[in-house]
C-alpha cells in the first residue's frame, strides 16, 4: 500500500468516490495526522527560520509565538498569514497550514485573499503585503 504523501489529493478523493465504505475500512487509518504547531516546526526547519526570527519579522510577542510553536494556542487567520509571509512560505503550504488550524483557506474570489495570495506567490515581505492591501482598500495583516 502506497503512502498517502506520495499520492496526489485528487487521486485520494477519486477513490473515496468509487469506494467510500471500502477507503473507510482499509485506508482511512493510514492518513497521517499532523498538528499545526508540527507542520509550522517543519516549515521553520526548511525555511532556516528561527523562534527569534519569526518573532522579529511578525512582531508578534515571544510568549505568544514560543506558545504557539508548543501547541498551546492556535493563531487566528491573520496571524498565520503574518507567519506565512514572514517565512516566505508557498501559497500551498500556507494554505496547508490555514487547513490544520481550520482557520479557512484563501479564496482568490474574494478580493483581500486574492491579493495575499499574489504576494505570497511572488514572496513579498509582511510590511510589503500590508502597503498593498492597504493599497487596495483592505484590511491590513497587522
Amino acid at each position: 500500500m502506497e503512502h498517502f504523501n506520495q499520492i496526489s489529493t485528487d487521486e485520494i478523493i477519486n477513490q473515496i468516490k468509487e469506494a467510500p465504505i471500502q477507503f473507510s475500512e482499509k485506508r482511512l487509518d493510514a492518513i497521517p495526522g499532523i498538528r499545526f504547531e508540527d507542520y509550522l516546526n517543519q516549515l521553520m526547519e526548511k525555511y532556516h527560520c528561527t523562534a527569534g526570527q519569526l518573532i522579529i519579522r511578525t512582531c508578534l510577542s515571544k510568549p505568544f509565538i514560543y506558545q504557539v510553536l508548543k501547541g498551546e494556542r492556535v493563531p487566528g487567520r491573520d496571524v498565520i498569514l503574518r507567519i506565512s509571509l514572514a517565512m516566505k512560505a508557498t501559497v500551498d503550504e500556507t494554505q496547508r497550514l490555514l487547513t490544520l488550524a481550520e482557520k479557512g483557506v484563501l479564496y482568490p474570489k474574494v478580493k483581500r485573499d486574492a491579493a495575499i495570495l499574489c504576494c505570497i506567490e511572488t514572496k513579498k515581505s509582511l510590511e510589503y503585503t500590508n502597503l498593498f492591501l492597504e493599497e487596495h482598500g483592505e484590511k491590513k495583516l497587522l
